[in-house]
């Protein structure tokens, strides 16, 4: 690990406050002044009134806020012109080795009164900034995001010039005192996952489901990541699965027939920064338990086969009719699920809006295929009539 000096890094890269601050003075003397928080502890390590005991910084919707916490109390005159507090910003985390690696500074200082003010480290001053102190151990710093963009990297420090052994140069202290820099990561997480519905019934023979998704963080790392759950239309969620770490995710979900849920991902990275994405879940009822909704006008043929819904389905005969009836609430969508194999031809005609013939050449001979679909509010009943061959009906999504 890279070790800091008290003046000067490991790195040969001096601390960048003596160009910044005669940059800094300079412009005062031109005219007067026009949600996650980390905190670094530093140790009892400088004999200075500025030895640092810790820096932590947050932010909010526009700034960041970084705060410088002392051992010893000092008062904003104590400062004089020498003595002041540095945070150094690395923007796009060069090599250590980079003595040009700092691409802001933001320095509070004492000149008439508590200051604030950003520099490019070097010899451009960019705008004054506010600063508090909070007590007499405590001083903040807000710096606009726009200055820092959301992912950087940091450090604090202090020069205290006063009697010995801080005359001349002064006392340093940086925290950390060793490399790396402390990244501040205001980037959300990414969650990787399909918007369109999952139809439990293209993949499943029964109401349980695996959940695809993948969670990544580019710069502090994935935290955390949960699948909550809840009814289409209730307010409450229920996490479902849980996890941790970053990648390519498949958890197990058990499901009821007849439900339509949505779920969501929430993945939390390593700063508290958090994303949310969410996927529409259907479950259909399988044919042998329709209930009252589900009439047929004659007796269908219950066909075994494992590559049903639910380990059979139902097959009617010409002139045969089916009838279901509902109650449509905030999801709409009714379907029909059955196999595309055989020869047949029927009609869906649905309480509101036009009838539909469909038949077995506009489907493959696969299991559980997707029949018919209307997304009509307005369509209580659908009365599906086979007008040639035997129709297999597997399961109804309504």
């Amino acid at each position: 690990m890279a070790r800091r000096s008290r003046a000067v890094r490991s790195s040969g890269r001096p601390l960048l406050a003596a160009v910044g601050f005669v940059l800094v003075a300079g412009v005062l003397s031109a005219g007067p002044v026009s949600a996650h928080t980390f905190t670094k502890a530093d140790g009892n390590d400088s004999p200075g009134r500025l030895d640092l005991r810790s820096v932590s910084v947050s932010h909010t919707s526009t700034g960041v806020v970084h705060k410088f916490t002392t051992y010893n109390s000092w008062t904003a005159r104590s400062l004089g012109t020498d003595s002041f507090f540095i945070i150094q910003i690395d923007k796009d985390h060069r090599d250590e080795a980079d003595r040009y690696r700092y691409e802001r500074c933001a320095f509070i200082y004492y000149t008439n009164r508590l200051r604030g003010s950003l520099t490019n480290c070097h010899t451009r001053f960019i705008q004054f900034l506010p600063v508090s102190k909070v007590s007499g151990t405590v001083a903040k710093i807000t710096i606009p995001k726009g200055q820092t963009g959301n992912v950087y990297w940091w450090v604090g420090a202090t020069i205290w010039v006063g009697p010995a052994p801080c005359g001349g140069r002064g006392c340093v202290d940086f925290a950390p005192n060793n490399f790396p820099d402390i990244l501040h990561d205001m980037v959300p997480p990414l969650v990787d996952m399909t918007a369109d519905p999952l139809r439990v019934w293209a993949d499943s023979t029964t109401p349980d489901f695996t959940f695809p998704f993948s969670v990544s963080d580019a710069h502090s790392g994935i935290q955390s990541w949960s699948v909550q759950g809840r009814e289409v239309g209730s307010v409450s969620w229920t996490t479902v699965a849980s996890g941790t770490g970053a990648g390519a995710k498949s958890p197990d979900i058990a499901g009821a027939e007849g439900t339509r849920f949505d779920y969501r991902v929430v993945a939390n990275d390593k700063q508290g920064n958090q994303s949310i994405d969410t996927r529409r879940v259907y479950i259909p009822r399988d044919d042998d338990s329709l209930g009252p909704e589900g009439v047929f006008s004659v007796a269908p043929t219950s066909v075994p086969d494992t590559g049903a819904f639910g380990g059979s389905y139902s097959q009617m005969a010409a002139t045969d009719a089916f009838t279901y009836t509902w109650t449509p609430g905030a999801d709409c969508l009714f379907e029909l699920i059955g196999p595309g194999s055989g020869t047949w031809d029927v009609t869906v005609t649905p309480a509101v809006g036009s009838a539909t013939t469909i038949d077995d050449s506009l489907f493959t001979d696969a299991q559980r295929q997707t029949l018919y679909s209307n997304n009509d509010c307005g369509a209580t009943s659908y009365v599906v009539t086979v007008n040639s061959g035997t129709f297999g009906l597997d399961a109804v999504l309504g």
